[in-house]
């Protein structure tokens, strides 16, 4: 194992998968409370048509990827907030096209099929120092806004109603939210891919809220069990040449149903 960490694209790995699990599992804190699954499902499939276009005009797939995901975002939370489509058929026809469009775009470019399993799976292996500073910069930036704003945003979390009577700006936080989310989900690709990202973001809080209720709690517990998850999910996929997404999401996965079956046996105890 000393000989594995000593290789620095495992040390990128294990960096960068440590910096993105604390930023996911404070984020997961507020999707599970505005249950935002669905819509952190379509952002993450809208991120992909980004992808693709960067790499099909040879630009930073990243960039481009953050801007699909963010205009995604703010579509949904257009729509939800204004109720002209229900929510659930704006997200779908979302993530549809852009997917579609990302699909069309690398089928069009070449050597497709290897980009096409990373964009979609994910390789923590090939994370970069710049991608680390890149993550480490806004994970920074967005920790220190939840951080600064940290009642505000549970307020309209739990009622955005009152919490706008209150006199509190719901609009500014909720996009606010929204933004972080989807460039937190373009981040998050090279560790599990676009089709799992959004499970690290819905896995942390609805495990630990099996074991705590209170949200510092689940803040903490989220956080080291995904940096535990994201550390084994590199070693189990490295020795056992495994894709490092999927292995950290079924560990994860795993996990949480085995804690969700112990709870029940003990409940009927």
């Amino acid at each position: 194992m000393t000989e594995l960490i000593s290789i620095p694209f495992v040390q990128n790995a294990l960096i960068g998968g440590i910096i993105l699990s604390i930023l996911l599992s404070i984020l997961s804190l507020f999707i599970y409370l505005k249950s935002w699954s669905f819509i952190n499902v379509g952002i993450s499939h809208a991120t992909f048509g980004g992808l693709a276009l960067g790499f099909y005009l040879g630009l930073s797939p990243t960039l481009f990827g953050i801007l699909f995901a963010v205009i995604t975002g703010f579509l949904i939370g257009y729509i939800s907030r204004k109720g002209q489509i229900h929510e659930d058929v704006s997200i779908g026809i979302l993530f549809s096209v852009s997917m579609a469009l990302g699909v069309i775009l690398i089928t069009l470019s070449p050597n497709y099929n290897t980009d096409l399993f990373t964009f979609l799976f994910g390789n923590i292996l090939t994370i970069s120092r710049e991608d680390i500073y890149i993550l480490a910069f806004f994970t920074v930036f967005s920790l220190a806004f939840i951080y600064t704003f940290f009642d505000k945003i549970m307020y309209c979390c739990y009622n955005e109603e009152v919490a706008y009577v209150s006199g509190i700006n719901t609009t500014f936080y909720y996009y606010s939210l929204i933004l972080i989310i989807a460039v937190a989900t373009v981040l998050s690709v090279k560790l599990v891919g676009v089709i799992l990202a959004s499970a690290m973001m819905i896995l942390p809080a609805a495990f630990s809220n099996q074991i705590f209720w209170h949200y510092k709690g689940i803040i903490i517990l989220s956080m080291l069990t995904s940096i535990v998850m994201v550390v084994a999910g590199i070693f189990v996929s490295f020795y056992f040449d495994l894709p490092s997404g999927a292995t950290i999401v079924f560990l994860y996965s795993s996990l949480f149903g085995f804690t969700v079956l112990i709870k029940k046996v003990l409940q009927k105890v």
